[in-house]
Formats: structure tokens, C-alpha cells, sequence
């Protein structure tokens, strides 16, 4: 028989983040270490950043304080930002700028394949605006080994 293979994955919705990390602070307090069993971590947009603060070893109690203190900053959806993106039809929801400086802040210079746990990120490869032609596509960024990791 095989072993149990634990996998906890993250939601995104920017700053609803915070959510997730103060259930995962409570969960610890209740059964502290449950969070080392997880054998991989996974989320998308807000989740994604859960799982690879985690991942690097960064505690629940650091990464909710960075969503209590950076949060706003990071991801601001004014008004003025959805008239802009005429109401999130064209362009990301958040200024990625913020979000790279406080995501380097996080993890600092570490490479997926420095984490400490598995991480699978689903994402979309996005085009560079360029052509009338948008092109999306699917990637999910890991650090498993193999031709296909994104270990750098």
C-alpha cells in the first residue's frame, strides 16, 4: 500500500489571502506541525505566494503579518484602477511592481528549487500585449525534477 500523499492548496482573491493564513494560525495552534506533513504545496495568484512563503520556510504568523501590513499597498483595486482597466477587461487586476517588491522582500534571491517542500504554481504564460492576437496559455510552475521543473 502507498503512503498518503498530502497536498494543500491555496485560493487566490488578493488580499482575501489573509483569510487563508488566519485559518492556517488557528489550524497551528490546534495541531501544531500539521503544516509540515503537506508534501506539496500548491495555490494560484494570492495562494501561490502562501505556498512558496511556506514553502521557503517563512511561518504562518510572518505571512499574515505581511498581508496586515503590506496588504493594502500591495493590492489596491480602487476605483480609479477599475475604470482604467475598464472594469478588469483589459490588464491585471494589481500594479505587479508592489507585488515583485514585497514577493523579493519574502523570499529574497531563493529559486524554486531552493524551497523546502514541492510547489506547483498554475499561472498563465501571458503575451506581451503586442499584437492584436492575445495569446494566453496555461503554465504550472514547479520544482519537481525532470525536463519540465522550473527549479531556476
Amino acid at each position: 500500500m502507498n503512503p498518503a500523499y498530502r497536498i494543500l492548496s491555496f485560493d487566490g482573491g488578493g488580499i482575501r489571502g489573509l483569510l487563508s493564513l488566519i485559518l492556517l494560525q488557528r489550524l497551528e495552534e490546534k495541531l501544531p506541525g500539521w503544516l509540515d506533513k503537506a508534501d506539496l504545496l500548491a495555490g494560484t495568484s494570492t495562494g501561490g505566494i502562501i505556498a512558496l512563503g511556506l514553502a521557503h520556510g517563512v511561518t504562518v504568523a510572518e505571512l499574515r503579518r505581511l498581508y496586515e501590513e503590506r496588504g493594502k499597498l500591495v493590492f489596491d483595486d480602487s476605483w480609479w484602477d477599475d475604470l482604467r482597466s475598464l472594469g478588469k477587461t483589459r490588464g491585471a487586476d494589481y500594479k505587479t511592481k508592489k507585488l515583485e517588491t514585497e514577493v523579493r522582500r519574502l523570499l529574497g534571491n531563493a529559486k524554486l528549487k531552493d524551497l523546502n517542500k514541492r510547489v506547483l504554481i498554475p499561472a498563465f504564460d501571458l503575451d506581451n500585449e503586442k499584437s492584436e492576437e492575445r495569446c494566453w496559455a496555461p503554465k504550472f510552475f514547479n520544482n519537481y525534477p525532470g525536463e519540465d521543473s522550473d527549479g531556476e
